[in-house]
């Protein structure tokens, strides 16, 4: 469950303007993503469950509850290995005691090392983390409200070193990190008790990219 493998890259060839879905589930809500963890705890329990808010009628989830503090349960969208990337993920928070954070997580190399980008509805947060050897370390953080029971929009923009982040439409953080310059896996990511249902996880070619 802690080691994951990518088995192929994805080329971005679509136009700059055009986002294409990076698979969770299937059509008819089978989870079709890598799952894996950072830190300690249960093994993931990642579920697909019936949302009709949702844009496919199904949403994912990690639901075993585990408050250990350390506790990074990971899904990854396979056959897709990008270096710079425009993505957004559809997510809403609906519950967790100790925590009730999610986000994108982005360059995976594997289960310990890459970027994730997290919406915090408990601490009204946008946050930048670099995993590097299971290690989390803070790149860049943000106050912004981010509402339980409601769909968020997370877009981020990675180009080269520099992220900009927005959140339902709204520019709220820009940071640079050169730590990690190396094509990895994009996915969805929870922590400890926090259950965060994950909708739509598009991704295409950064505009500055595609210049």
């Amino acid at each position: 469950m802690r080691c994951l493998v990518f088995l192929a890259a994805m080329t971005l060839a679509a136009p700059a303007s055009a986002q294409l879905v990076a698979p969770l589930l299937t059509s008819d809500g089978k989870i079709s993503c890598i799952q894996g963890m950072t830190g300690i705890g249960r093994p993931p329990g990642w579920e697909a469950i019936a949302d009709p808010t949702a844009i496919g009628g199904w949403v994912l989830a990690e639901t075993t509850g585990d408050s250990t503090d350390l506790h990074f349960p990971m899904c990854i969208a396979q056959q897709v290995a990008v270096l710079d990337v425009d993505a957004t993920l559809r997510f809403k928070a609906v519950a967790g005691t100790r925590d009730r954070a999610g986000g994108m997580v982005l360059r995976a190399q594997n289960a310990t090392d890459y970027y994730v980008v997290v919406a915090s509805a408990r601490d009204n947060a946008i946050r930048i983390y670099r995993m590097q050897g299971g290690r989390r370390s803070l790149v860049a953080a943000k106050e912004v409200p981010v509402t339980s029971g409601e769909w968020h929009k997370l877009r981020v923009m990675l180009v080269g070193d520099k992220f900009e982040v927005s959140l339902d439409g709204k520019a709220v953080l820009t940071t640079t990190d050169r730590s990690l310059m190396m094509p990895g896996g994009v996915g969805v990511w929870s922590q400890s008790d926090s259950v965060i249902y994950f909708d739509s996880l598009l991704i295409g070619p950064p505009v500055q990219a595609a210049r």
